[in-house]
């Protein structure tokens, strides 16, 4: 049966060291979210706006940021009023969309911003970007809670930041193979991505999909592997991706039907070929199969003890029960 984890994790080209991101490109891109922070608020003051903080969250805070194929990263740095905004006279999201828009559109480094439903993305020339979804408290401290602009319908609760806390305490439960976990299968949604006309589904679906049916193993080939079945046995019968920090919010609204059916397809071909390299004899050999997943990235090293060996009679990864957290 071929061992591929050190293809995965501990050979000087292995696949995490390719697509975790380096500290100094992390370095580089939170200076430039800075310079954008700074003018947005001078911005507001200029304007006579109410006063902002911001928050940094999603795979930035939590950790899982990978290097993607297009090189255009994704920080997600939440907005927030503070003081509170108003009850009596909030504006709508549309109105506290456009004071972002205006700010970040006259700073020199960016491209025009996109307004978008749940942020206002704006693009750094240097090809990377910035989202801001923006938020305002309600309700009183300590019991304060966080409302989402969502634009042409209304502010809504959502709260990252209790769900990095979330994604944390299973980290915690479940030690750093978590995060590895995690940084794969978004690797693996970039590159499938690349090759699909329907877009894979966002950070937070794979993030909770890989924390709630992890699958442990000290191998990180068969944990992503069985975690990857455990997660489209799941899927199969159960479409429903709820917000763990939010019971009301299923995550399956935010993915298109034709997505949706993408996302399945390609988890089922993740499976095969995951099974197919598992069952292998020979781990030059196995890594092709991975490679045909995740992409040049994962290495093809060469097996000298089992050169030209066959696959075995497969056992079948695809009944793995789920596992969920």
């Amino acid at each position: 049966m071929a061992n591929c984890h050190k293809n995965f994790f501990t050979a000087s080209n292995a696949f995490h060291g390719k697509i975790i991101l380096a500290k100094s490109k992390r370095d580089d891109l939170l200076r430039s979210r800075d310079g954008l922070r700074s003018h947005i608020r001078a911005k507001f003051e200029e304007k006579g706006r109410p006063k902002v903080k911001f928050k940094i969250q999603g795979s930035f805070h939590n950790g899982t940021t990978v290097n993607p194929l297009n090189a255009d990263y994704d920080i997600d740095d939440g907005i927030y009023f503070d003081p509170s905004l108003d009850p009596g006279s909030r504006p709508n999201p549309e109105t506290v969309h456009s004071w972002v828009k205006q700010a970040a559109d006259s700073y020199k480094q960016v491209e025009p911003a996109k307004d978008k439903k749940r942020c206002v993305r704006v693009s750094f020339k240097a090809g990377y970007h910035v989202d801001f979804p923006i938020y305002d408290l309600t309700g009183e401290a300590p019991n304060r809670c966080p409302e989402l602009a969502i634009k042409s319908e209304s502010w809504v609760f959502s709260d990252p930041r209790a769900f990095g806390d979330w994604f944390e305490q299973e980290v915690n439960k479940k030690e750093a193979l978590l995060r590895r976990l995690v940084r794969y299968f978004k690797a693996w949604s970039d590159y499938q991505g690349k090759t699909s006309s329907n877009n894979m589904p966002g950070g937070i679906v794979l993030t909770i999909l890989a924390t709630q049916e992890f699958q442990l193993s000290d191998r990180d080939d068969e944990a992503f592997a069985q975690s990857a079945s455990a997660i489209y046995n799941r899927l199969s019968y159960n479409q429903s991706i709820m917000n763990p920090v939010d019971p009301g919010e299923d995550l399956r609204n935010r993915i298109s039907d034709p997505q949706f059916d993408n996302f399945a397809s390609k988890l089922e071909k993740l499976v095969k070929d995951a099974e197919t390299a598992l069952e292998h004899k020979n781990a030059e050999e196995a890594a092709k199969f991975w490679q045909k997943q995740l992409g040049d990235r994962f290495p093809v090293i060469e097996d000298k003890d089992n050169k030209g060996a066959k696959i075995h009679e497969k056992a079948g990864i695809v009944g793995v029960s789920s596992g969920s957290a």
